[in-house]
């Protein structure tokens, strides 16, 4: 049986404040009823949750569990009020979208926009993840709609449509000089790296291309956005591989240089991935809109 949520609570704002009385007053109840119900759930998980010290209470090892799974708890229900909050207000569906940085940084903004507007009846709940992640995602039903670069065979269990083509380019800065109207990584790889951070599709495909030509990647630095590694071209610290469209966006205001890349590879194809399932409603009108979209720009 699970624990009441409003005792939950009380216990979460007795350790994050250090004292029960103190959470009693934010909880509107009296310090009586709050010791009361921190001894019920002593009780009911037959267990010490708090220990008095010289400036208050602090939780035991067992009270700092609670916490954690009390934070993840009232979070789930929080959302739970929310949702339901939505669908009395006419919602008809919540689809929860994970999607890449490159899909994120160029495309989706747009794309979930014009969505929005021919179905406003419909909550799209993003999420930044990476390729790996999203598949993993749809499989494990965390997510609905996936935008991805799942790799060179469809993953078992997943529907992967083509969505939009990614060109990458070199970014480097104005004082580096280049022969060419393009590049290639080969040219490169004895330049200083800025990409983004590890394990994302974009830095594995750089690895294994600098393997296929017996080098190294020198990385320099490591950040977490497209715009973090153009400012960082931008202060001299390297050079960087970006898809077209957000080195684009950043480029104007900054003292960059666009170069396309030679390679087969840099023309890479994104994919809009749902489970291979029959769909609900809600989650086949979005994958439709992005498939629609796609295919107006080609």
């Amino acid at each position: 049986m699970l624990p009441d949520i409003n005792s939950l609570a009380l216990f979460l704002r007795t350790v994050e404040c250090g004292s029960l009385s103190k959470a009693a007053e934010l909880s509107h109840i009296a310090l009586s009823a709050a010791s009361r119900r921190i001894a019920l759930l002593e009780g009911e998980f037959n267990v010490k949750l708090l220990t008095r010290t010289s400036r208050g209470v602090a939780p035991t090892p067992a009270g700092e569990a609670l916490a954690f799974h009390a934070r993840q708890m009232l979070r789930g229900a929080d959302r739970l009020k929310t949702d339901m909050s939505d669908y009395a207000k006419g919602l008809r569906g919540v689809v929860r979208l994970f999607a890449s940085t490159s899909a994120l940084t160029q495309y989706i903004p747009k794309a979930l926009a014009s969505f929005s507007l021919h179905s406003p009846d419909i909550k799209i709940e993003v999420q930044e993840r990476l390729s790996s992640e999203i598949i993993g995602g749809l499989r494990d039903r965390m997510a609905d709609v996936g935008v991805a670069f799942p790799g060179a065979s469809t993953p078992e269990g997943v529907r992967c449509y083509p969505y939009k083509v990614d060109q990458l380019v070199a970014v480097l800065p104005r004082a580096l000089r280049i022969s060419g109207k393009t590049v290639r990584l080969a040219d490169l790889l004895d330049q200083d790296l800025v990409v983004l951070e590890s394990n994302t599709a974009m830095l594995k495909l750089l690895e294994q291309a600098a393997t296929a030509e017996g080098k190294p990647l020198r990385i320099r630095v490591q950040v977490k956005s497209f715009e973090a590694i153009c400012m960082m071209i931008d202060a001299g610290l390297g050079v960087g591989i970006l898809p077209k469209v957000a080195a684009q966006a950043f480029s104007h205001e900054l003292r960059l240089r666009l170069v396309p890349l030679a390679d087969p590879w840099a023309v890479r194809q994104m994919f809009v991935c749902v489970r291979d399932e029959e769909l609900p409603a809600s989650v086949q009108r979005l994958l439709d809109h992005l498939l629609d979209e796609s295919h107006e720009d080609q």
